[in-house]
């Protein structure tokens, strides 16, 4: 893809968010690898209007804002996640509300926040681990979730939101969207008790 492609990708990513309600206001942020480079949602933008010209351009390696305009305050988080994974080109951050609530359920296990109800989460995120509730937009949460995303492609941040990664900014959307609906089948019936599948023998 080229830059004009890879701009339209994130905005198509923002609307999509927007129209199936896993963000609300002006929450949520997105990014996408671009060389050596990150396009990032601006901070305060909301998705449902934010234009593919506001995104703003970040260096990968020195953190340095090198476009117009002001990138998400939680852009450490992005900025980390590519410099750990060589691999992923894309990340989706939204408050995706029944995920949010899985993390709010007693009885949960951290590393590994639900089980795996749908064959698409067993296939693609297999665990979900959850870090605590740290300040948004603070180091200490960029440092916490990169941790957990070194081994995994998708992160509960407690009473905040998810952080999914992968390889194009499309499949992490997908990601998101798989997780969602596992979280919302586990708060129907439940994370103890029930028959679920297992990621390493399907």
């Amino acid at each position: 893809m080229n830059e004009a492609q890879i701009r339209d990708e994130i905005i198509f990513v923002c609307r999509q968010l927007r129209k199936k309600n896993l963000v609300n206001a002006t929450h949520g942020n997105i990014s996408a690898r671009f060389d050596e480079k990150m396009l990032i949602t601006p901070t305060g933008c909301d998705l449902e209007t934010v234009q593919p010209e506001d995104l703003v351009t970040m260096d990968i390696k020195s953190g340095k804002v090198i476009s117009d305009g002001n990138p998400s305050k939680e852009y450490a988080m992005h900025l980390f996640a590519y410099r750990e994974r060589s691999d992923i080109s894309g990340i989706v951050h939204a408050h995706s509300p029944n995920s949010v609530a899985v993390g709010c359920l007693p009885d949960t296990n951290p590393d590994n926040i639900t089980p795996a109800y749908t064959l698409a989460f067993a296939l693609f995120t297999k665990e979900l681990p959850m870090i605590g509730y740290y300040k948004a937009g603070s180091h200490e949460l960029a440092v916490k979730a990169v941790e957990k995303l070194k081994d995994h492609n998708a992160v509960l941040l407690a009473h905040h939101g998810l952080i999914t990664i992968s390889d194009t900014l499309t499949k992490a959307y997908y990601r998101l969207e798989e997780i969602e609906e596992n979280s919302l089948i586990a708060l129907q019936i439940g994370i103890n008790g029930n028959k679920a599948l297992d990621p390493d023998n399907l």
